[in-house]
């Protein structure tokens, strides 16, 4: 199945470029917008991050606030496939820290922001939560290989610098990794063909670079027998590291209390003189900072109610699906679709039937028309979701 859909403001958007490779232009002038030619890392990474910038945007596409950003700080900014790259931006900035501005724009465009190595990655909020901990769950399996397996030992501390130019496959980006490292990559063909922006990951480790790629797919690896491959298969429904945790004379009781209200939905239980957390990295984090007395702002204070679907603007590109594939697809991409099979059975609708679809972006309401009404159905979006059925 071919299938990319783009949300403004959210969730699964695509690299629009196949038209422009289609008229033969030259890759390095698909975006105005230059990569740098050096990138930071270490302390240099972390220093830019800190130096103040002023700006003001006002209706500037995210790929190329991020480009430009990327390219006067000569910071890797990597933009998640998921997101659209051509929603506008509003903001101003003044004197503000590089990484408090990203903080900005994600907020503003509802997306999320974490920094990966050298790198920071800008991405729909679920996949920015899951990634560190899926890498500290590689590194962890390394580490406890490493004292009987040469490959796991190396492959701890080497690094490499991962660079690819507009128009790139993700397969070929994964197989370049493995060339770097070393590694053989089985069930590549999990991989849907996509054409990705140029980027760079700089000076990183093999569970960095498989993971900055591999997330966007909601996939994850294991690592094959002496580490020299790996295997990709699907993240699990649930992302988690399991620690325990010393309360040095402290109530079980009231410490988990205190961290239930400030870590939402934290996963712990008092075991003896101990806590034992399960969470995501992040979540390790706070609980860490908590109960070493520092200051944890409540994560729920954080979050923003969704944009309503009335108010968003979508895109799609389809060839070769199912209108069930695709349905399931748009939903699996963060559009909630409700629909009863059997009832579109009756009225003569056949899911099965193999469609293409090229619509651009449009509202909402315009969107769904376009996709819908060719094959005889309507919508109507009840509390937040969109109902298919007949059209009479």
């Amino acid at each position: 199945m071919v299938a990319r859909f783009c949300r403004a403001l959210s969730v699964a958007a695509c690299l629009a470029a196949t038209a422009a490779g289609a008229r033969g232009d030259a890759p390095s002038k698909l975006f105005p917008d230059a990569l740098p030619d050096h990138y930071r890392t270490g302390r240099r990474f972390t220093t830019a991050l800190e130096q103040p910038i002023s700006a003001s945007w006002k209706g500037v596409p995210l790929r190329s606030i991020l480009r430009r950003l990327s390219h006067e700080r000569e910071v890797s900014i990597l933009l998640d496939r998921r997101v659209d790259p051509e929603q506008e931006v509003q903001l101003e900035t003044s004197d503000v820290a590089l990484r408090s501005t990203l903080h900005e724009i994600v907020r503003v465009t509802r997306l999320g922001v974490t920094q990966v190595g050298n790198c920071l990655i800008v991405a729909p909020a679920v996949p920015v939560l899951r990634l560190r901990t899926l890498i500290a769950l590689r590194d962890k399996e390394l580490e406890r290989d490493s004292a009987t397996s040469a490959g796991a030992a190396h492959l701890r501390t080497q690094r490499a610098t991962i660079a690819w130019d507009d128009l790139a496959s993700p397969a070929e980006i994964l197989a370049s990794i493995g060339r770097q490292f070393g590694l053989s990559i089985g069930g590549l063909d999990q991989i849907p063909h996509d054409l990705w922006a140029g980027a760079t990951i700089p000076d990183a480790t093999a569970s960095e670079a498989l993971s900055l790629v591999l997330n966007q797919f909601d996939l994850t690896f294991v690592w094959l027998p002496h580490e020299k491959g790996i295997r990709v298969m699907p993240i699990p429904a649930r992302v988690v590291i399991e620690r325990a945790y010393a309360l040095h004379g402290k109530s079980p009781a009231q410490t988990l209390r205190i961290l239930r209200s400030l870590i939402e939905g934290l996963d712990a239980e008092s075991r003896g003189p101990k806590i034992i957390v399960r969470g995501t990295l992040e979540q390790h984090e706070m609980v860490v900072l908590a109960l070493r007395g520092g200051k944890v702002t409540p994560q729920s204070k954080s979050k923003q109610a969704p944009l309503p679907i009335e108010k968003q603007s979508f895109m799609l590109q389809a060839g070769g699906v199912s209108l069930q594939e695709l349905f399931e697809e748009l939903k699996k991409q963060g559009l909630p679709l409700e629909y009863n099979a059997a009832l579109l059975k009756e009225a003569g609708v056949d899911l099965k039937h193999r469609i293409a679809v090229d619509l651009p972006r449009l509202p909402a309401t315009e969107f769904l028309t376009q996709l819908l009404e060719p094959h005889k159905l309507t919508f109507r979006i009840e509390r937040g979701v969109v109902v298919i059925s007949p059209k009479l």
